[in-house]
């Protein structure tokens, strides 16, 4: 494994390679994209030489939610469901200080088998489903539900914390869920704790990044980062997880593109079980596409700040095409070409018409 100094600083010289492309001017233009990322504090210690930074405004929000973190871990606890925390919130104190990465919210992923206890629980310390259900939108059909202390509402009051309960994950071959994915009855005795709060071994949570990251067509820039950080942690020999859990959750095709341009662009290690490169075409398209310059050059010019939460604005829907493992490619393929009517309606509600909405989807799906 690289020392944990290192990624931060070849990821700087490469945001610089972009700003440049870019024609981004400023006292550091490469911090200031990796601001759009939501990554700027986290690179910017690593490449200050030890300098004092201003305070950050993550830090009592960062702490706040940890906090709230360890209180619902312990309450699960007490009422023995299985669970664990992951993403953002699982890599505070991990990897990143608690004001260097943004949180839009927890995400918590119990036992499916346990499903009515953790909500009895969560319910016990004060949280109910947030906002309201009327207006549909593919959200409505995940294995899960977002929850905030204190019930409803159309936005979360200050200084709330919103829970993101999972007990399935979304399948990456479908542009709307219509069955979960759950995570095998192995994975739960792996759970550790950490910071006061039940997380997975790095090899693990590698793989529920991973899945995000395809869900969300790579749109997320800081989730690969995250990534990245956690391949970095792995010992050599640690692949072998990896690989079996991404092949569970549909993206071990994704493992061997992104294992490639995270070895080729951010010089980290291979991994011993985890197959690097190229098996046939689709592959070798997405490897081709997805080079990392490009794609942050991409995300760069497409980025918006919304609620303090950096996000890309355009779905690609085609990345997971080129992605997800074979034996789904028909069904997304189709989904991609014709999705259903009620994806089509939530996405572009103001158009007249299903036949100019489809046509929307296809000039968007497909153009980087």
């Amino acid at each position: 494994m690289s020392s944990p100094a290192e990624l931060p600083q070849r990821l700087h010289r490469i945001l610089g390679d972009v700003a440049e492309r870019l024609k981004l001017r400023g006292a550091d233009p490469a911090l200031d994209l990796a601001g759009r990322f939501g990554v700027r504090r986290f690179v910017e210690r690593h490449v200050s030489g030890g300098a004092e930074l201003p305070p950050s405004p993550w830090l009592a929000e960062g702490a706040h939610m940890r906090k709230e973190a360890r209180r619902v871990s312990r309450a699960l606890t007490e009422a023995g469901v299985r669970h664990c925390f992951f993403k953002g919130i699982a890599l505070i104190g991990r990897f990143y200080r608690i004001d260097e990465r943004q949180l839009a919210d927890i995400d918590l992923l119990v036992d499916i088998g346990q499903f009515t206890d953790a909500f009895t629980a969560l319910h016990g310390l004060g949280y109910g489903e947030f906002g309201s259900q009327e207006a549909w939108a593919p959200a409505a059909r995940r294995a899960g539900v977002t929850m905030q202390r204190g019930g409803g509402g159309a936005g979360a009051p200050r200084g709330s914390v919103l829970l993101d309960v999972h007990w399935g994950l979304e399948p990456a071959e479908t542009v709307l869920t219509d069955e979960e994915l759950v995570l095998p009855p192995t994975v739960w005795p792996r759970v550790e704790s950490e910071h006061g709060i039940a997380i997975l071994p790095d090899e693990l949570h590698a793989a529920l990044v991973l899945h995000h990251l395809v869900r969300h067509d790579l749109l997320h820039v800081r989730g690969l980062v995250d990534f990245a950080l956690l391949w970095n942690a792995l010992p050599r020999d640690a692949g072998h997880e990896l690989s079996e859990l991404a092949g569970v959750l549909g993206v071990e095709r994704a493992l061997r593109v992104i294992g490639r341009v995270m070895v080729d662009e951010l010089h980290l290690y291979p991994l011993r079980g985890v197959r690097l490169g190229p098996v046939g075409w689709r592959d070798r398209l997405a490897i081709n596409q997805l080079r990392l310059r490009p794609l942050l050059a991409w995300a760069a010019r497409n980025a918006s700040d919304e609620a303090r939460h950096v996000k890309v604005t355009r779905s690609l829907v085609w990345r997971r095409f080129a992605l997800a493992d074979t034996p789904h490619a028909g069904r997304l393929l189709r989904d991609l070409l014709a999705p259903p009517r009620e994806y089509l309606a939530w996405r572009w509600p103001n158009l007249s018409s299903g036949a100019m909405a489809w046509r929307r989807h296809l000039a968007s799906a497909f153009r980087q």
